[in-house]
């Protein structure tokens, strides 16, 4: 094995062990010192992955997953399926990431009626949404906005990278 593909299993072994991502200055405390182009190496995966694998940076950290042609596999690995989203959750998810920071009543004046009690719940039990703060004014309401785990979810490398909003007439006509 070249010293280029150990370098390249190593950076890979590190990425798919940190969880929740590594960032750049703990790579150079892990591997400067032995490994002087560990550099060259990360940008070269980045650019090219490694197989199945994908490396993607998201808010300053690296992570691998799974390139996304690869998805449909982990329906058939699932021992459970995941319950469909309901029509409600998808679009308070909708408006909570592009509206954030956002109060509950504003997201009922978006969606047009009150929102019932369980889908707050349900997106907060996936880690896509969260406090973010509270609004000063009567009452101090929660301003909600999404995770790192909503990101993570929908391979976002941040907000900016969500696509541009259409307007239902556009979207009749597309």
């Amino acid at each position: 094995m070249s010293s280029e593909d150990a370098l390249r299993d190593l950076l890979l072994a590190i990425l798919l062990l940190s969880e929740e991502g590594i960032e750049r200055e703990r790579l150079h405390t892990l591997l400067a010192e032995e490994h002087p182009q560990w550099q060259t190496a990360l940008d070269a995966l980045c650019a090219d992955g490694w197989g199945p694998l994908a490396i993607v940076e998201q808010e300053g950290r690296y992570q691998a997953r799974l390139r996304t042609s690869y998805l449909h596999l982990l329906d058939d690995l699932q021992l459970e399926k995941p319950r469909p989203l309901r029509k409600a959750v998808l679009e308070t998810l909708a408006i909570i990431a592009y509206q954030q920071p956002i109060t509950r009543p504003e997201i009922e004046h978006w969606r047009g009626v009150a929102l019932a009690s369980g889908v707050m719940q349900q997106l907060q039990e996936l880690g896509w949404i969260e406090v973010k703060g509270h609004r000063d004014g009567p009452g101090r309401p929660a301003l909600w906005g999404t995770t790192e785990a909503f990101l993570r979810h929908f391979g976002l490398p941040s907000l900016a990278a969500l696509p541009p909003m259409v307007s239902a007439r556009e979207a009749e006509d597309a």
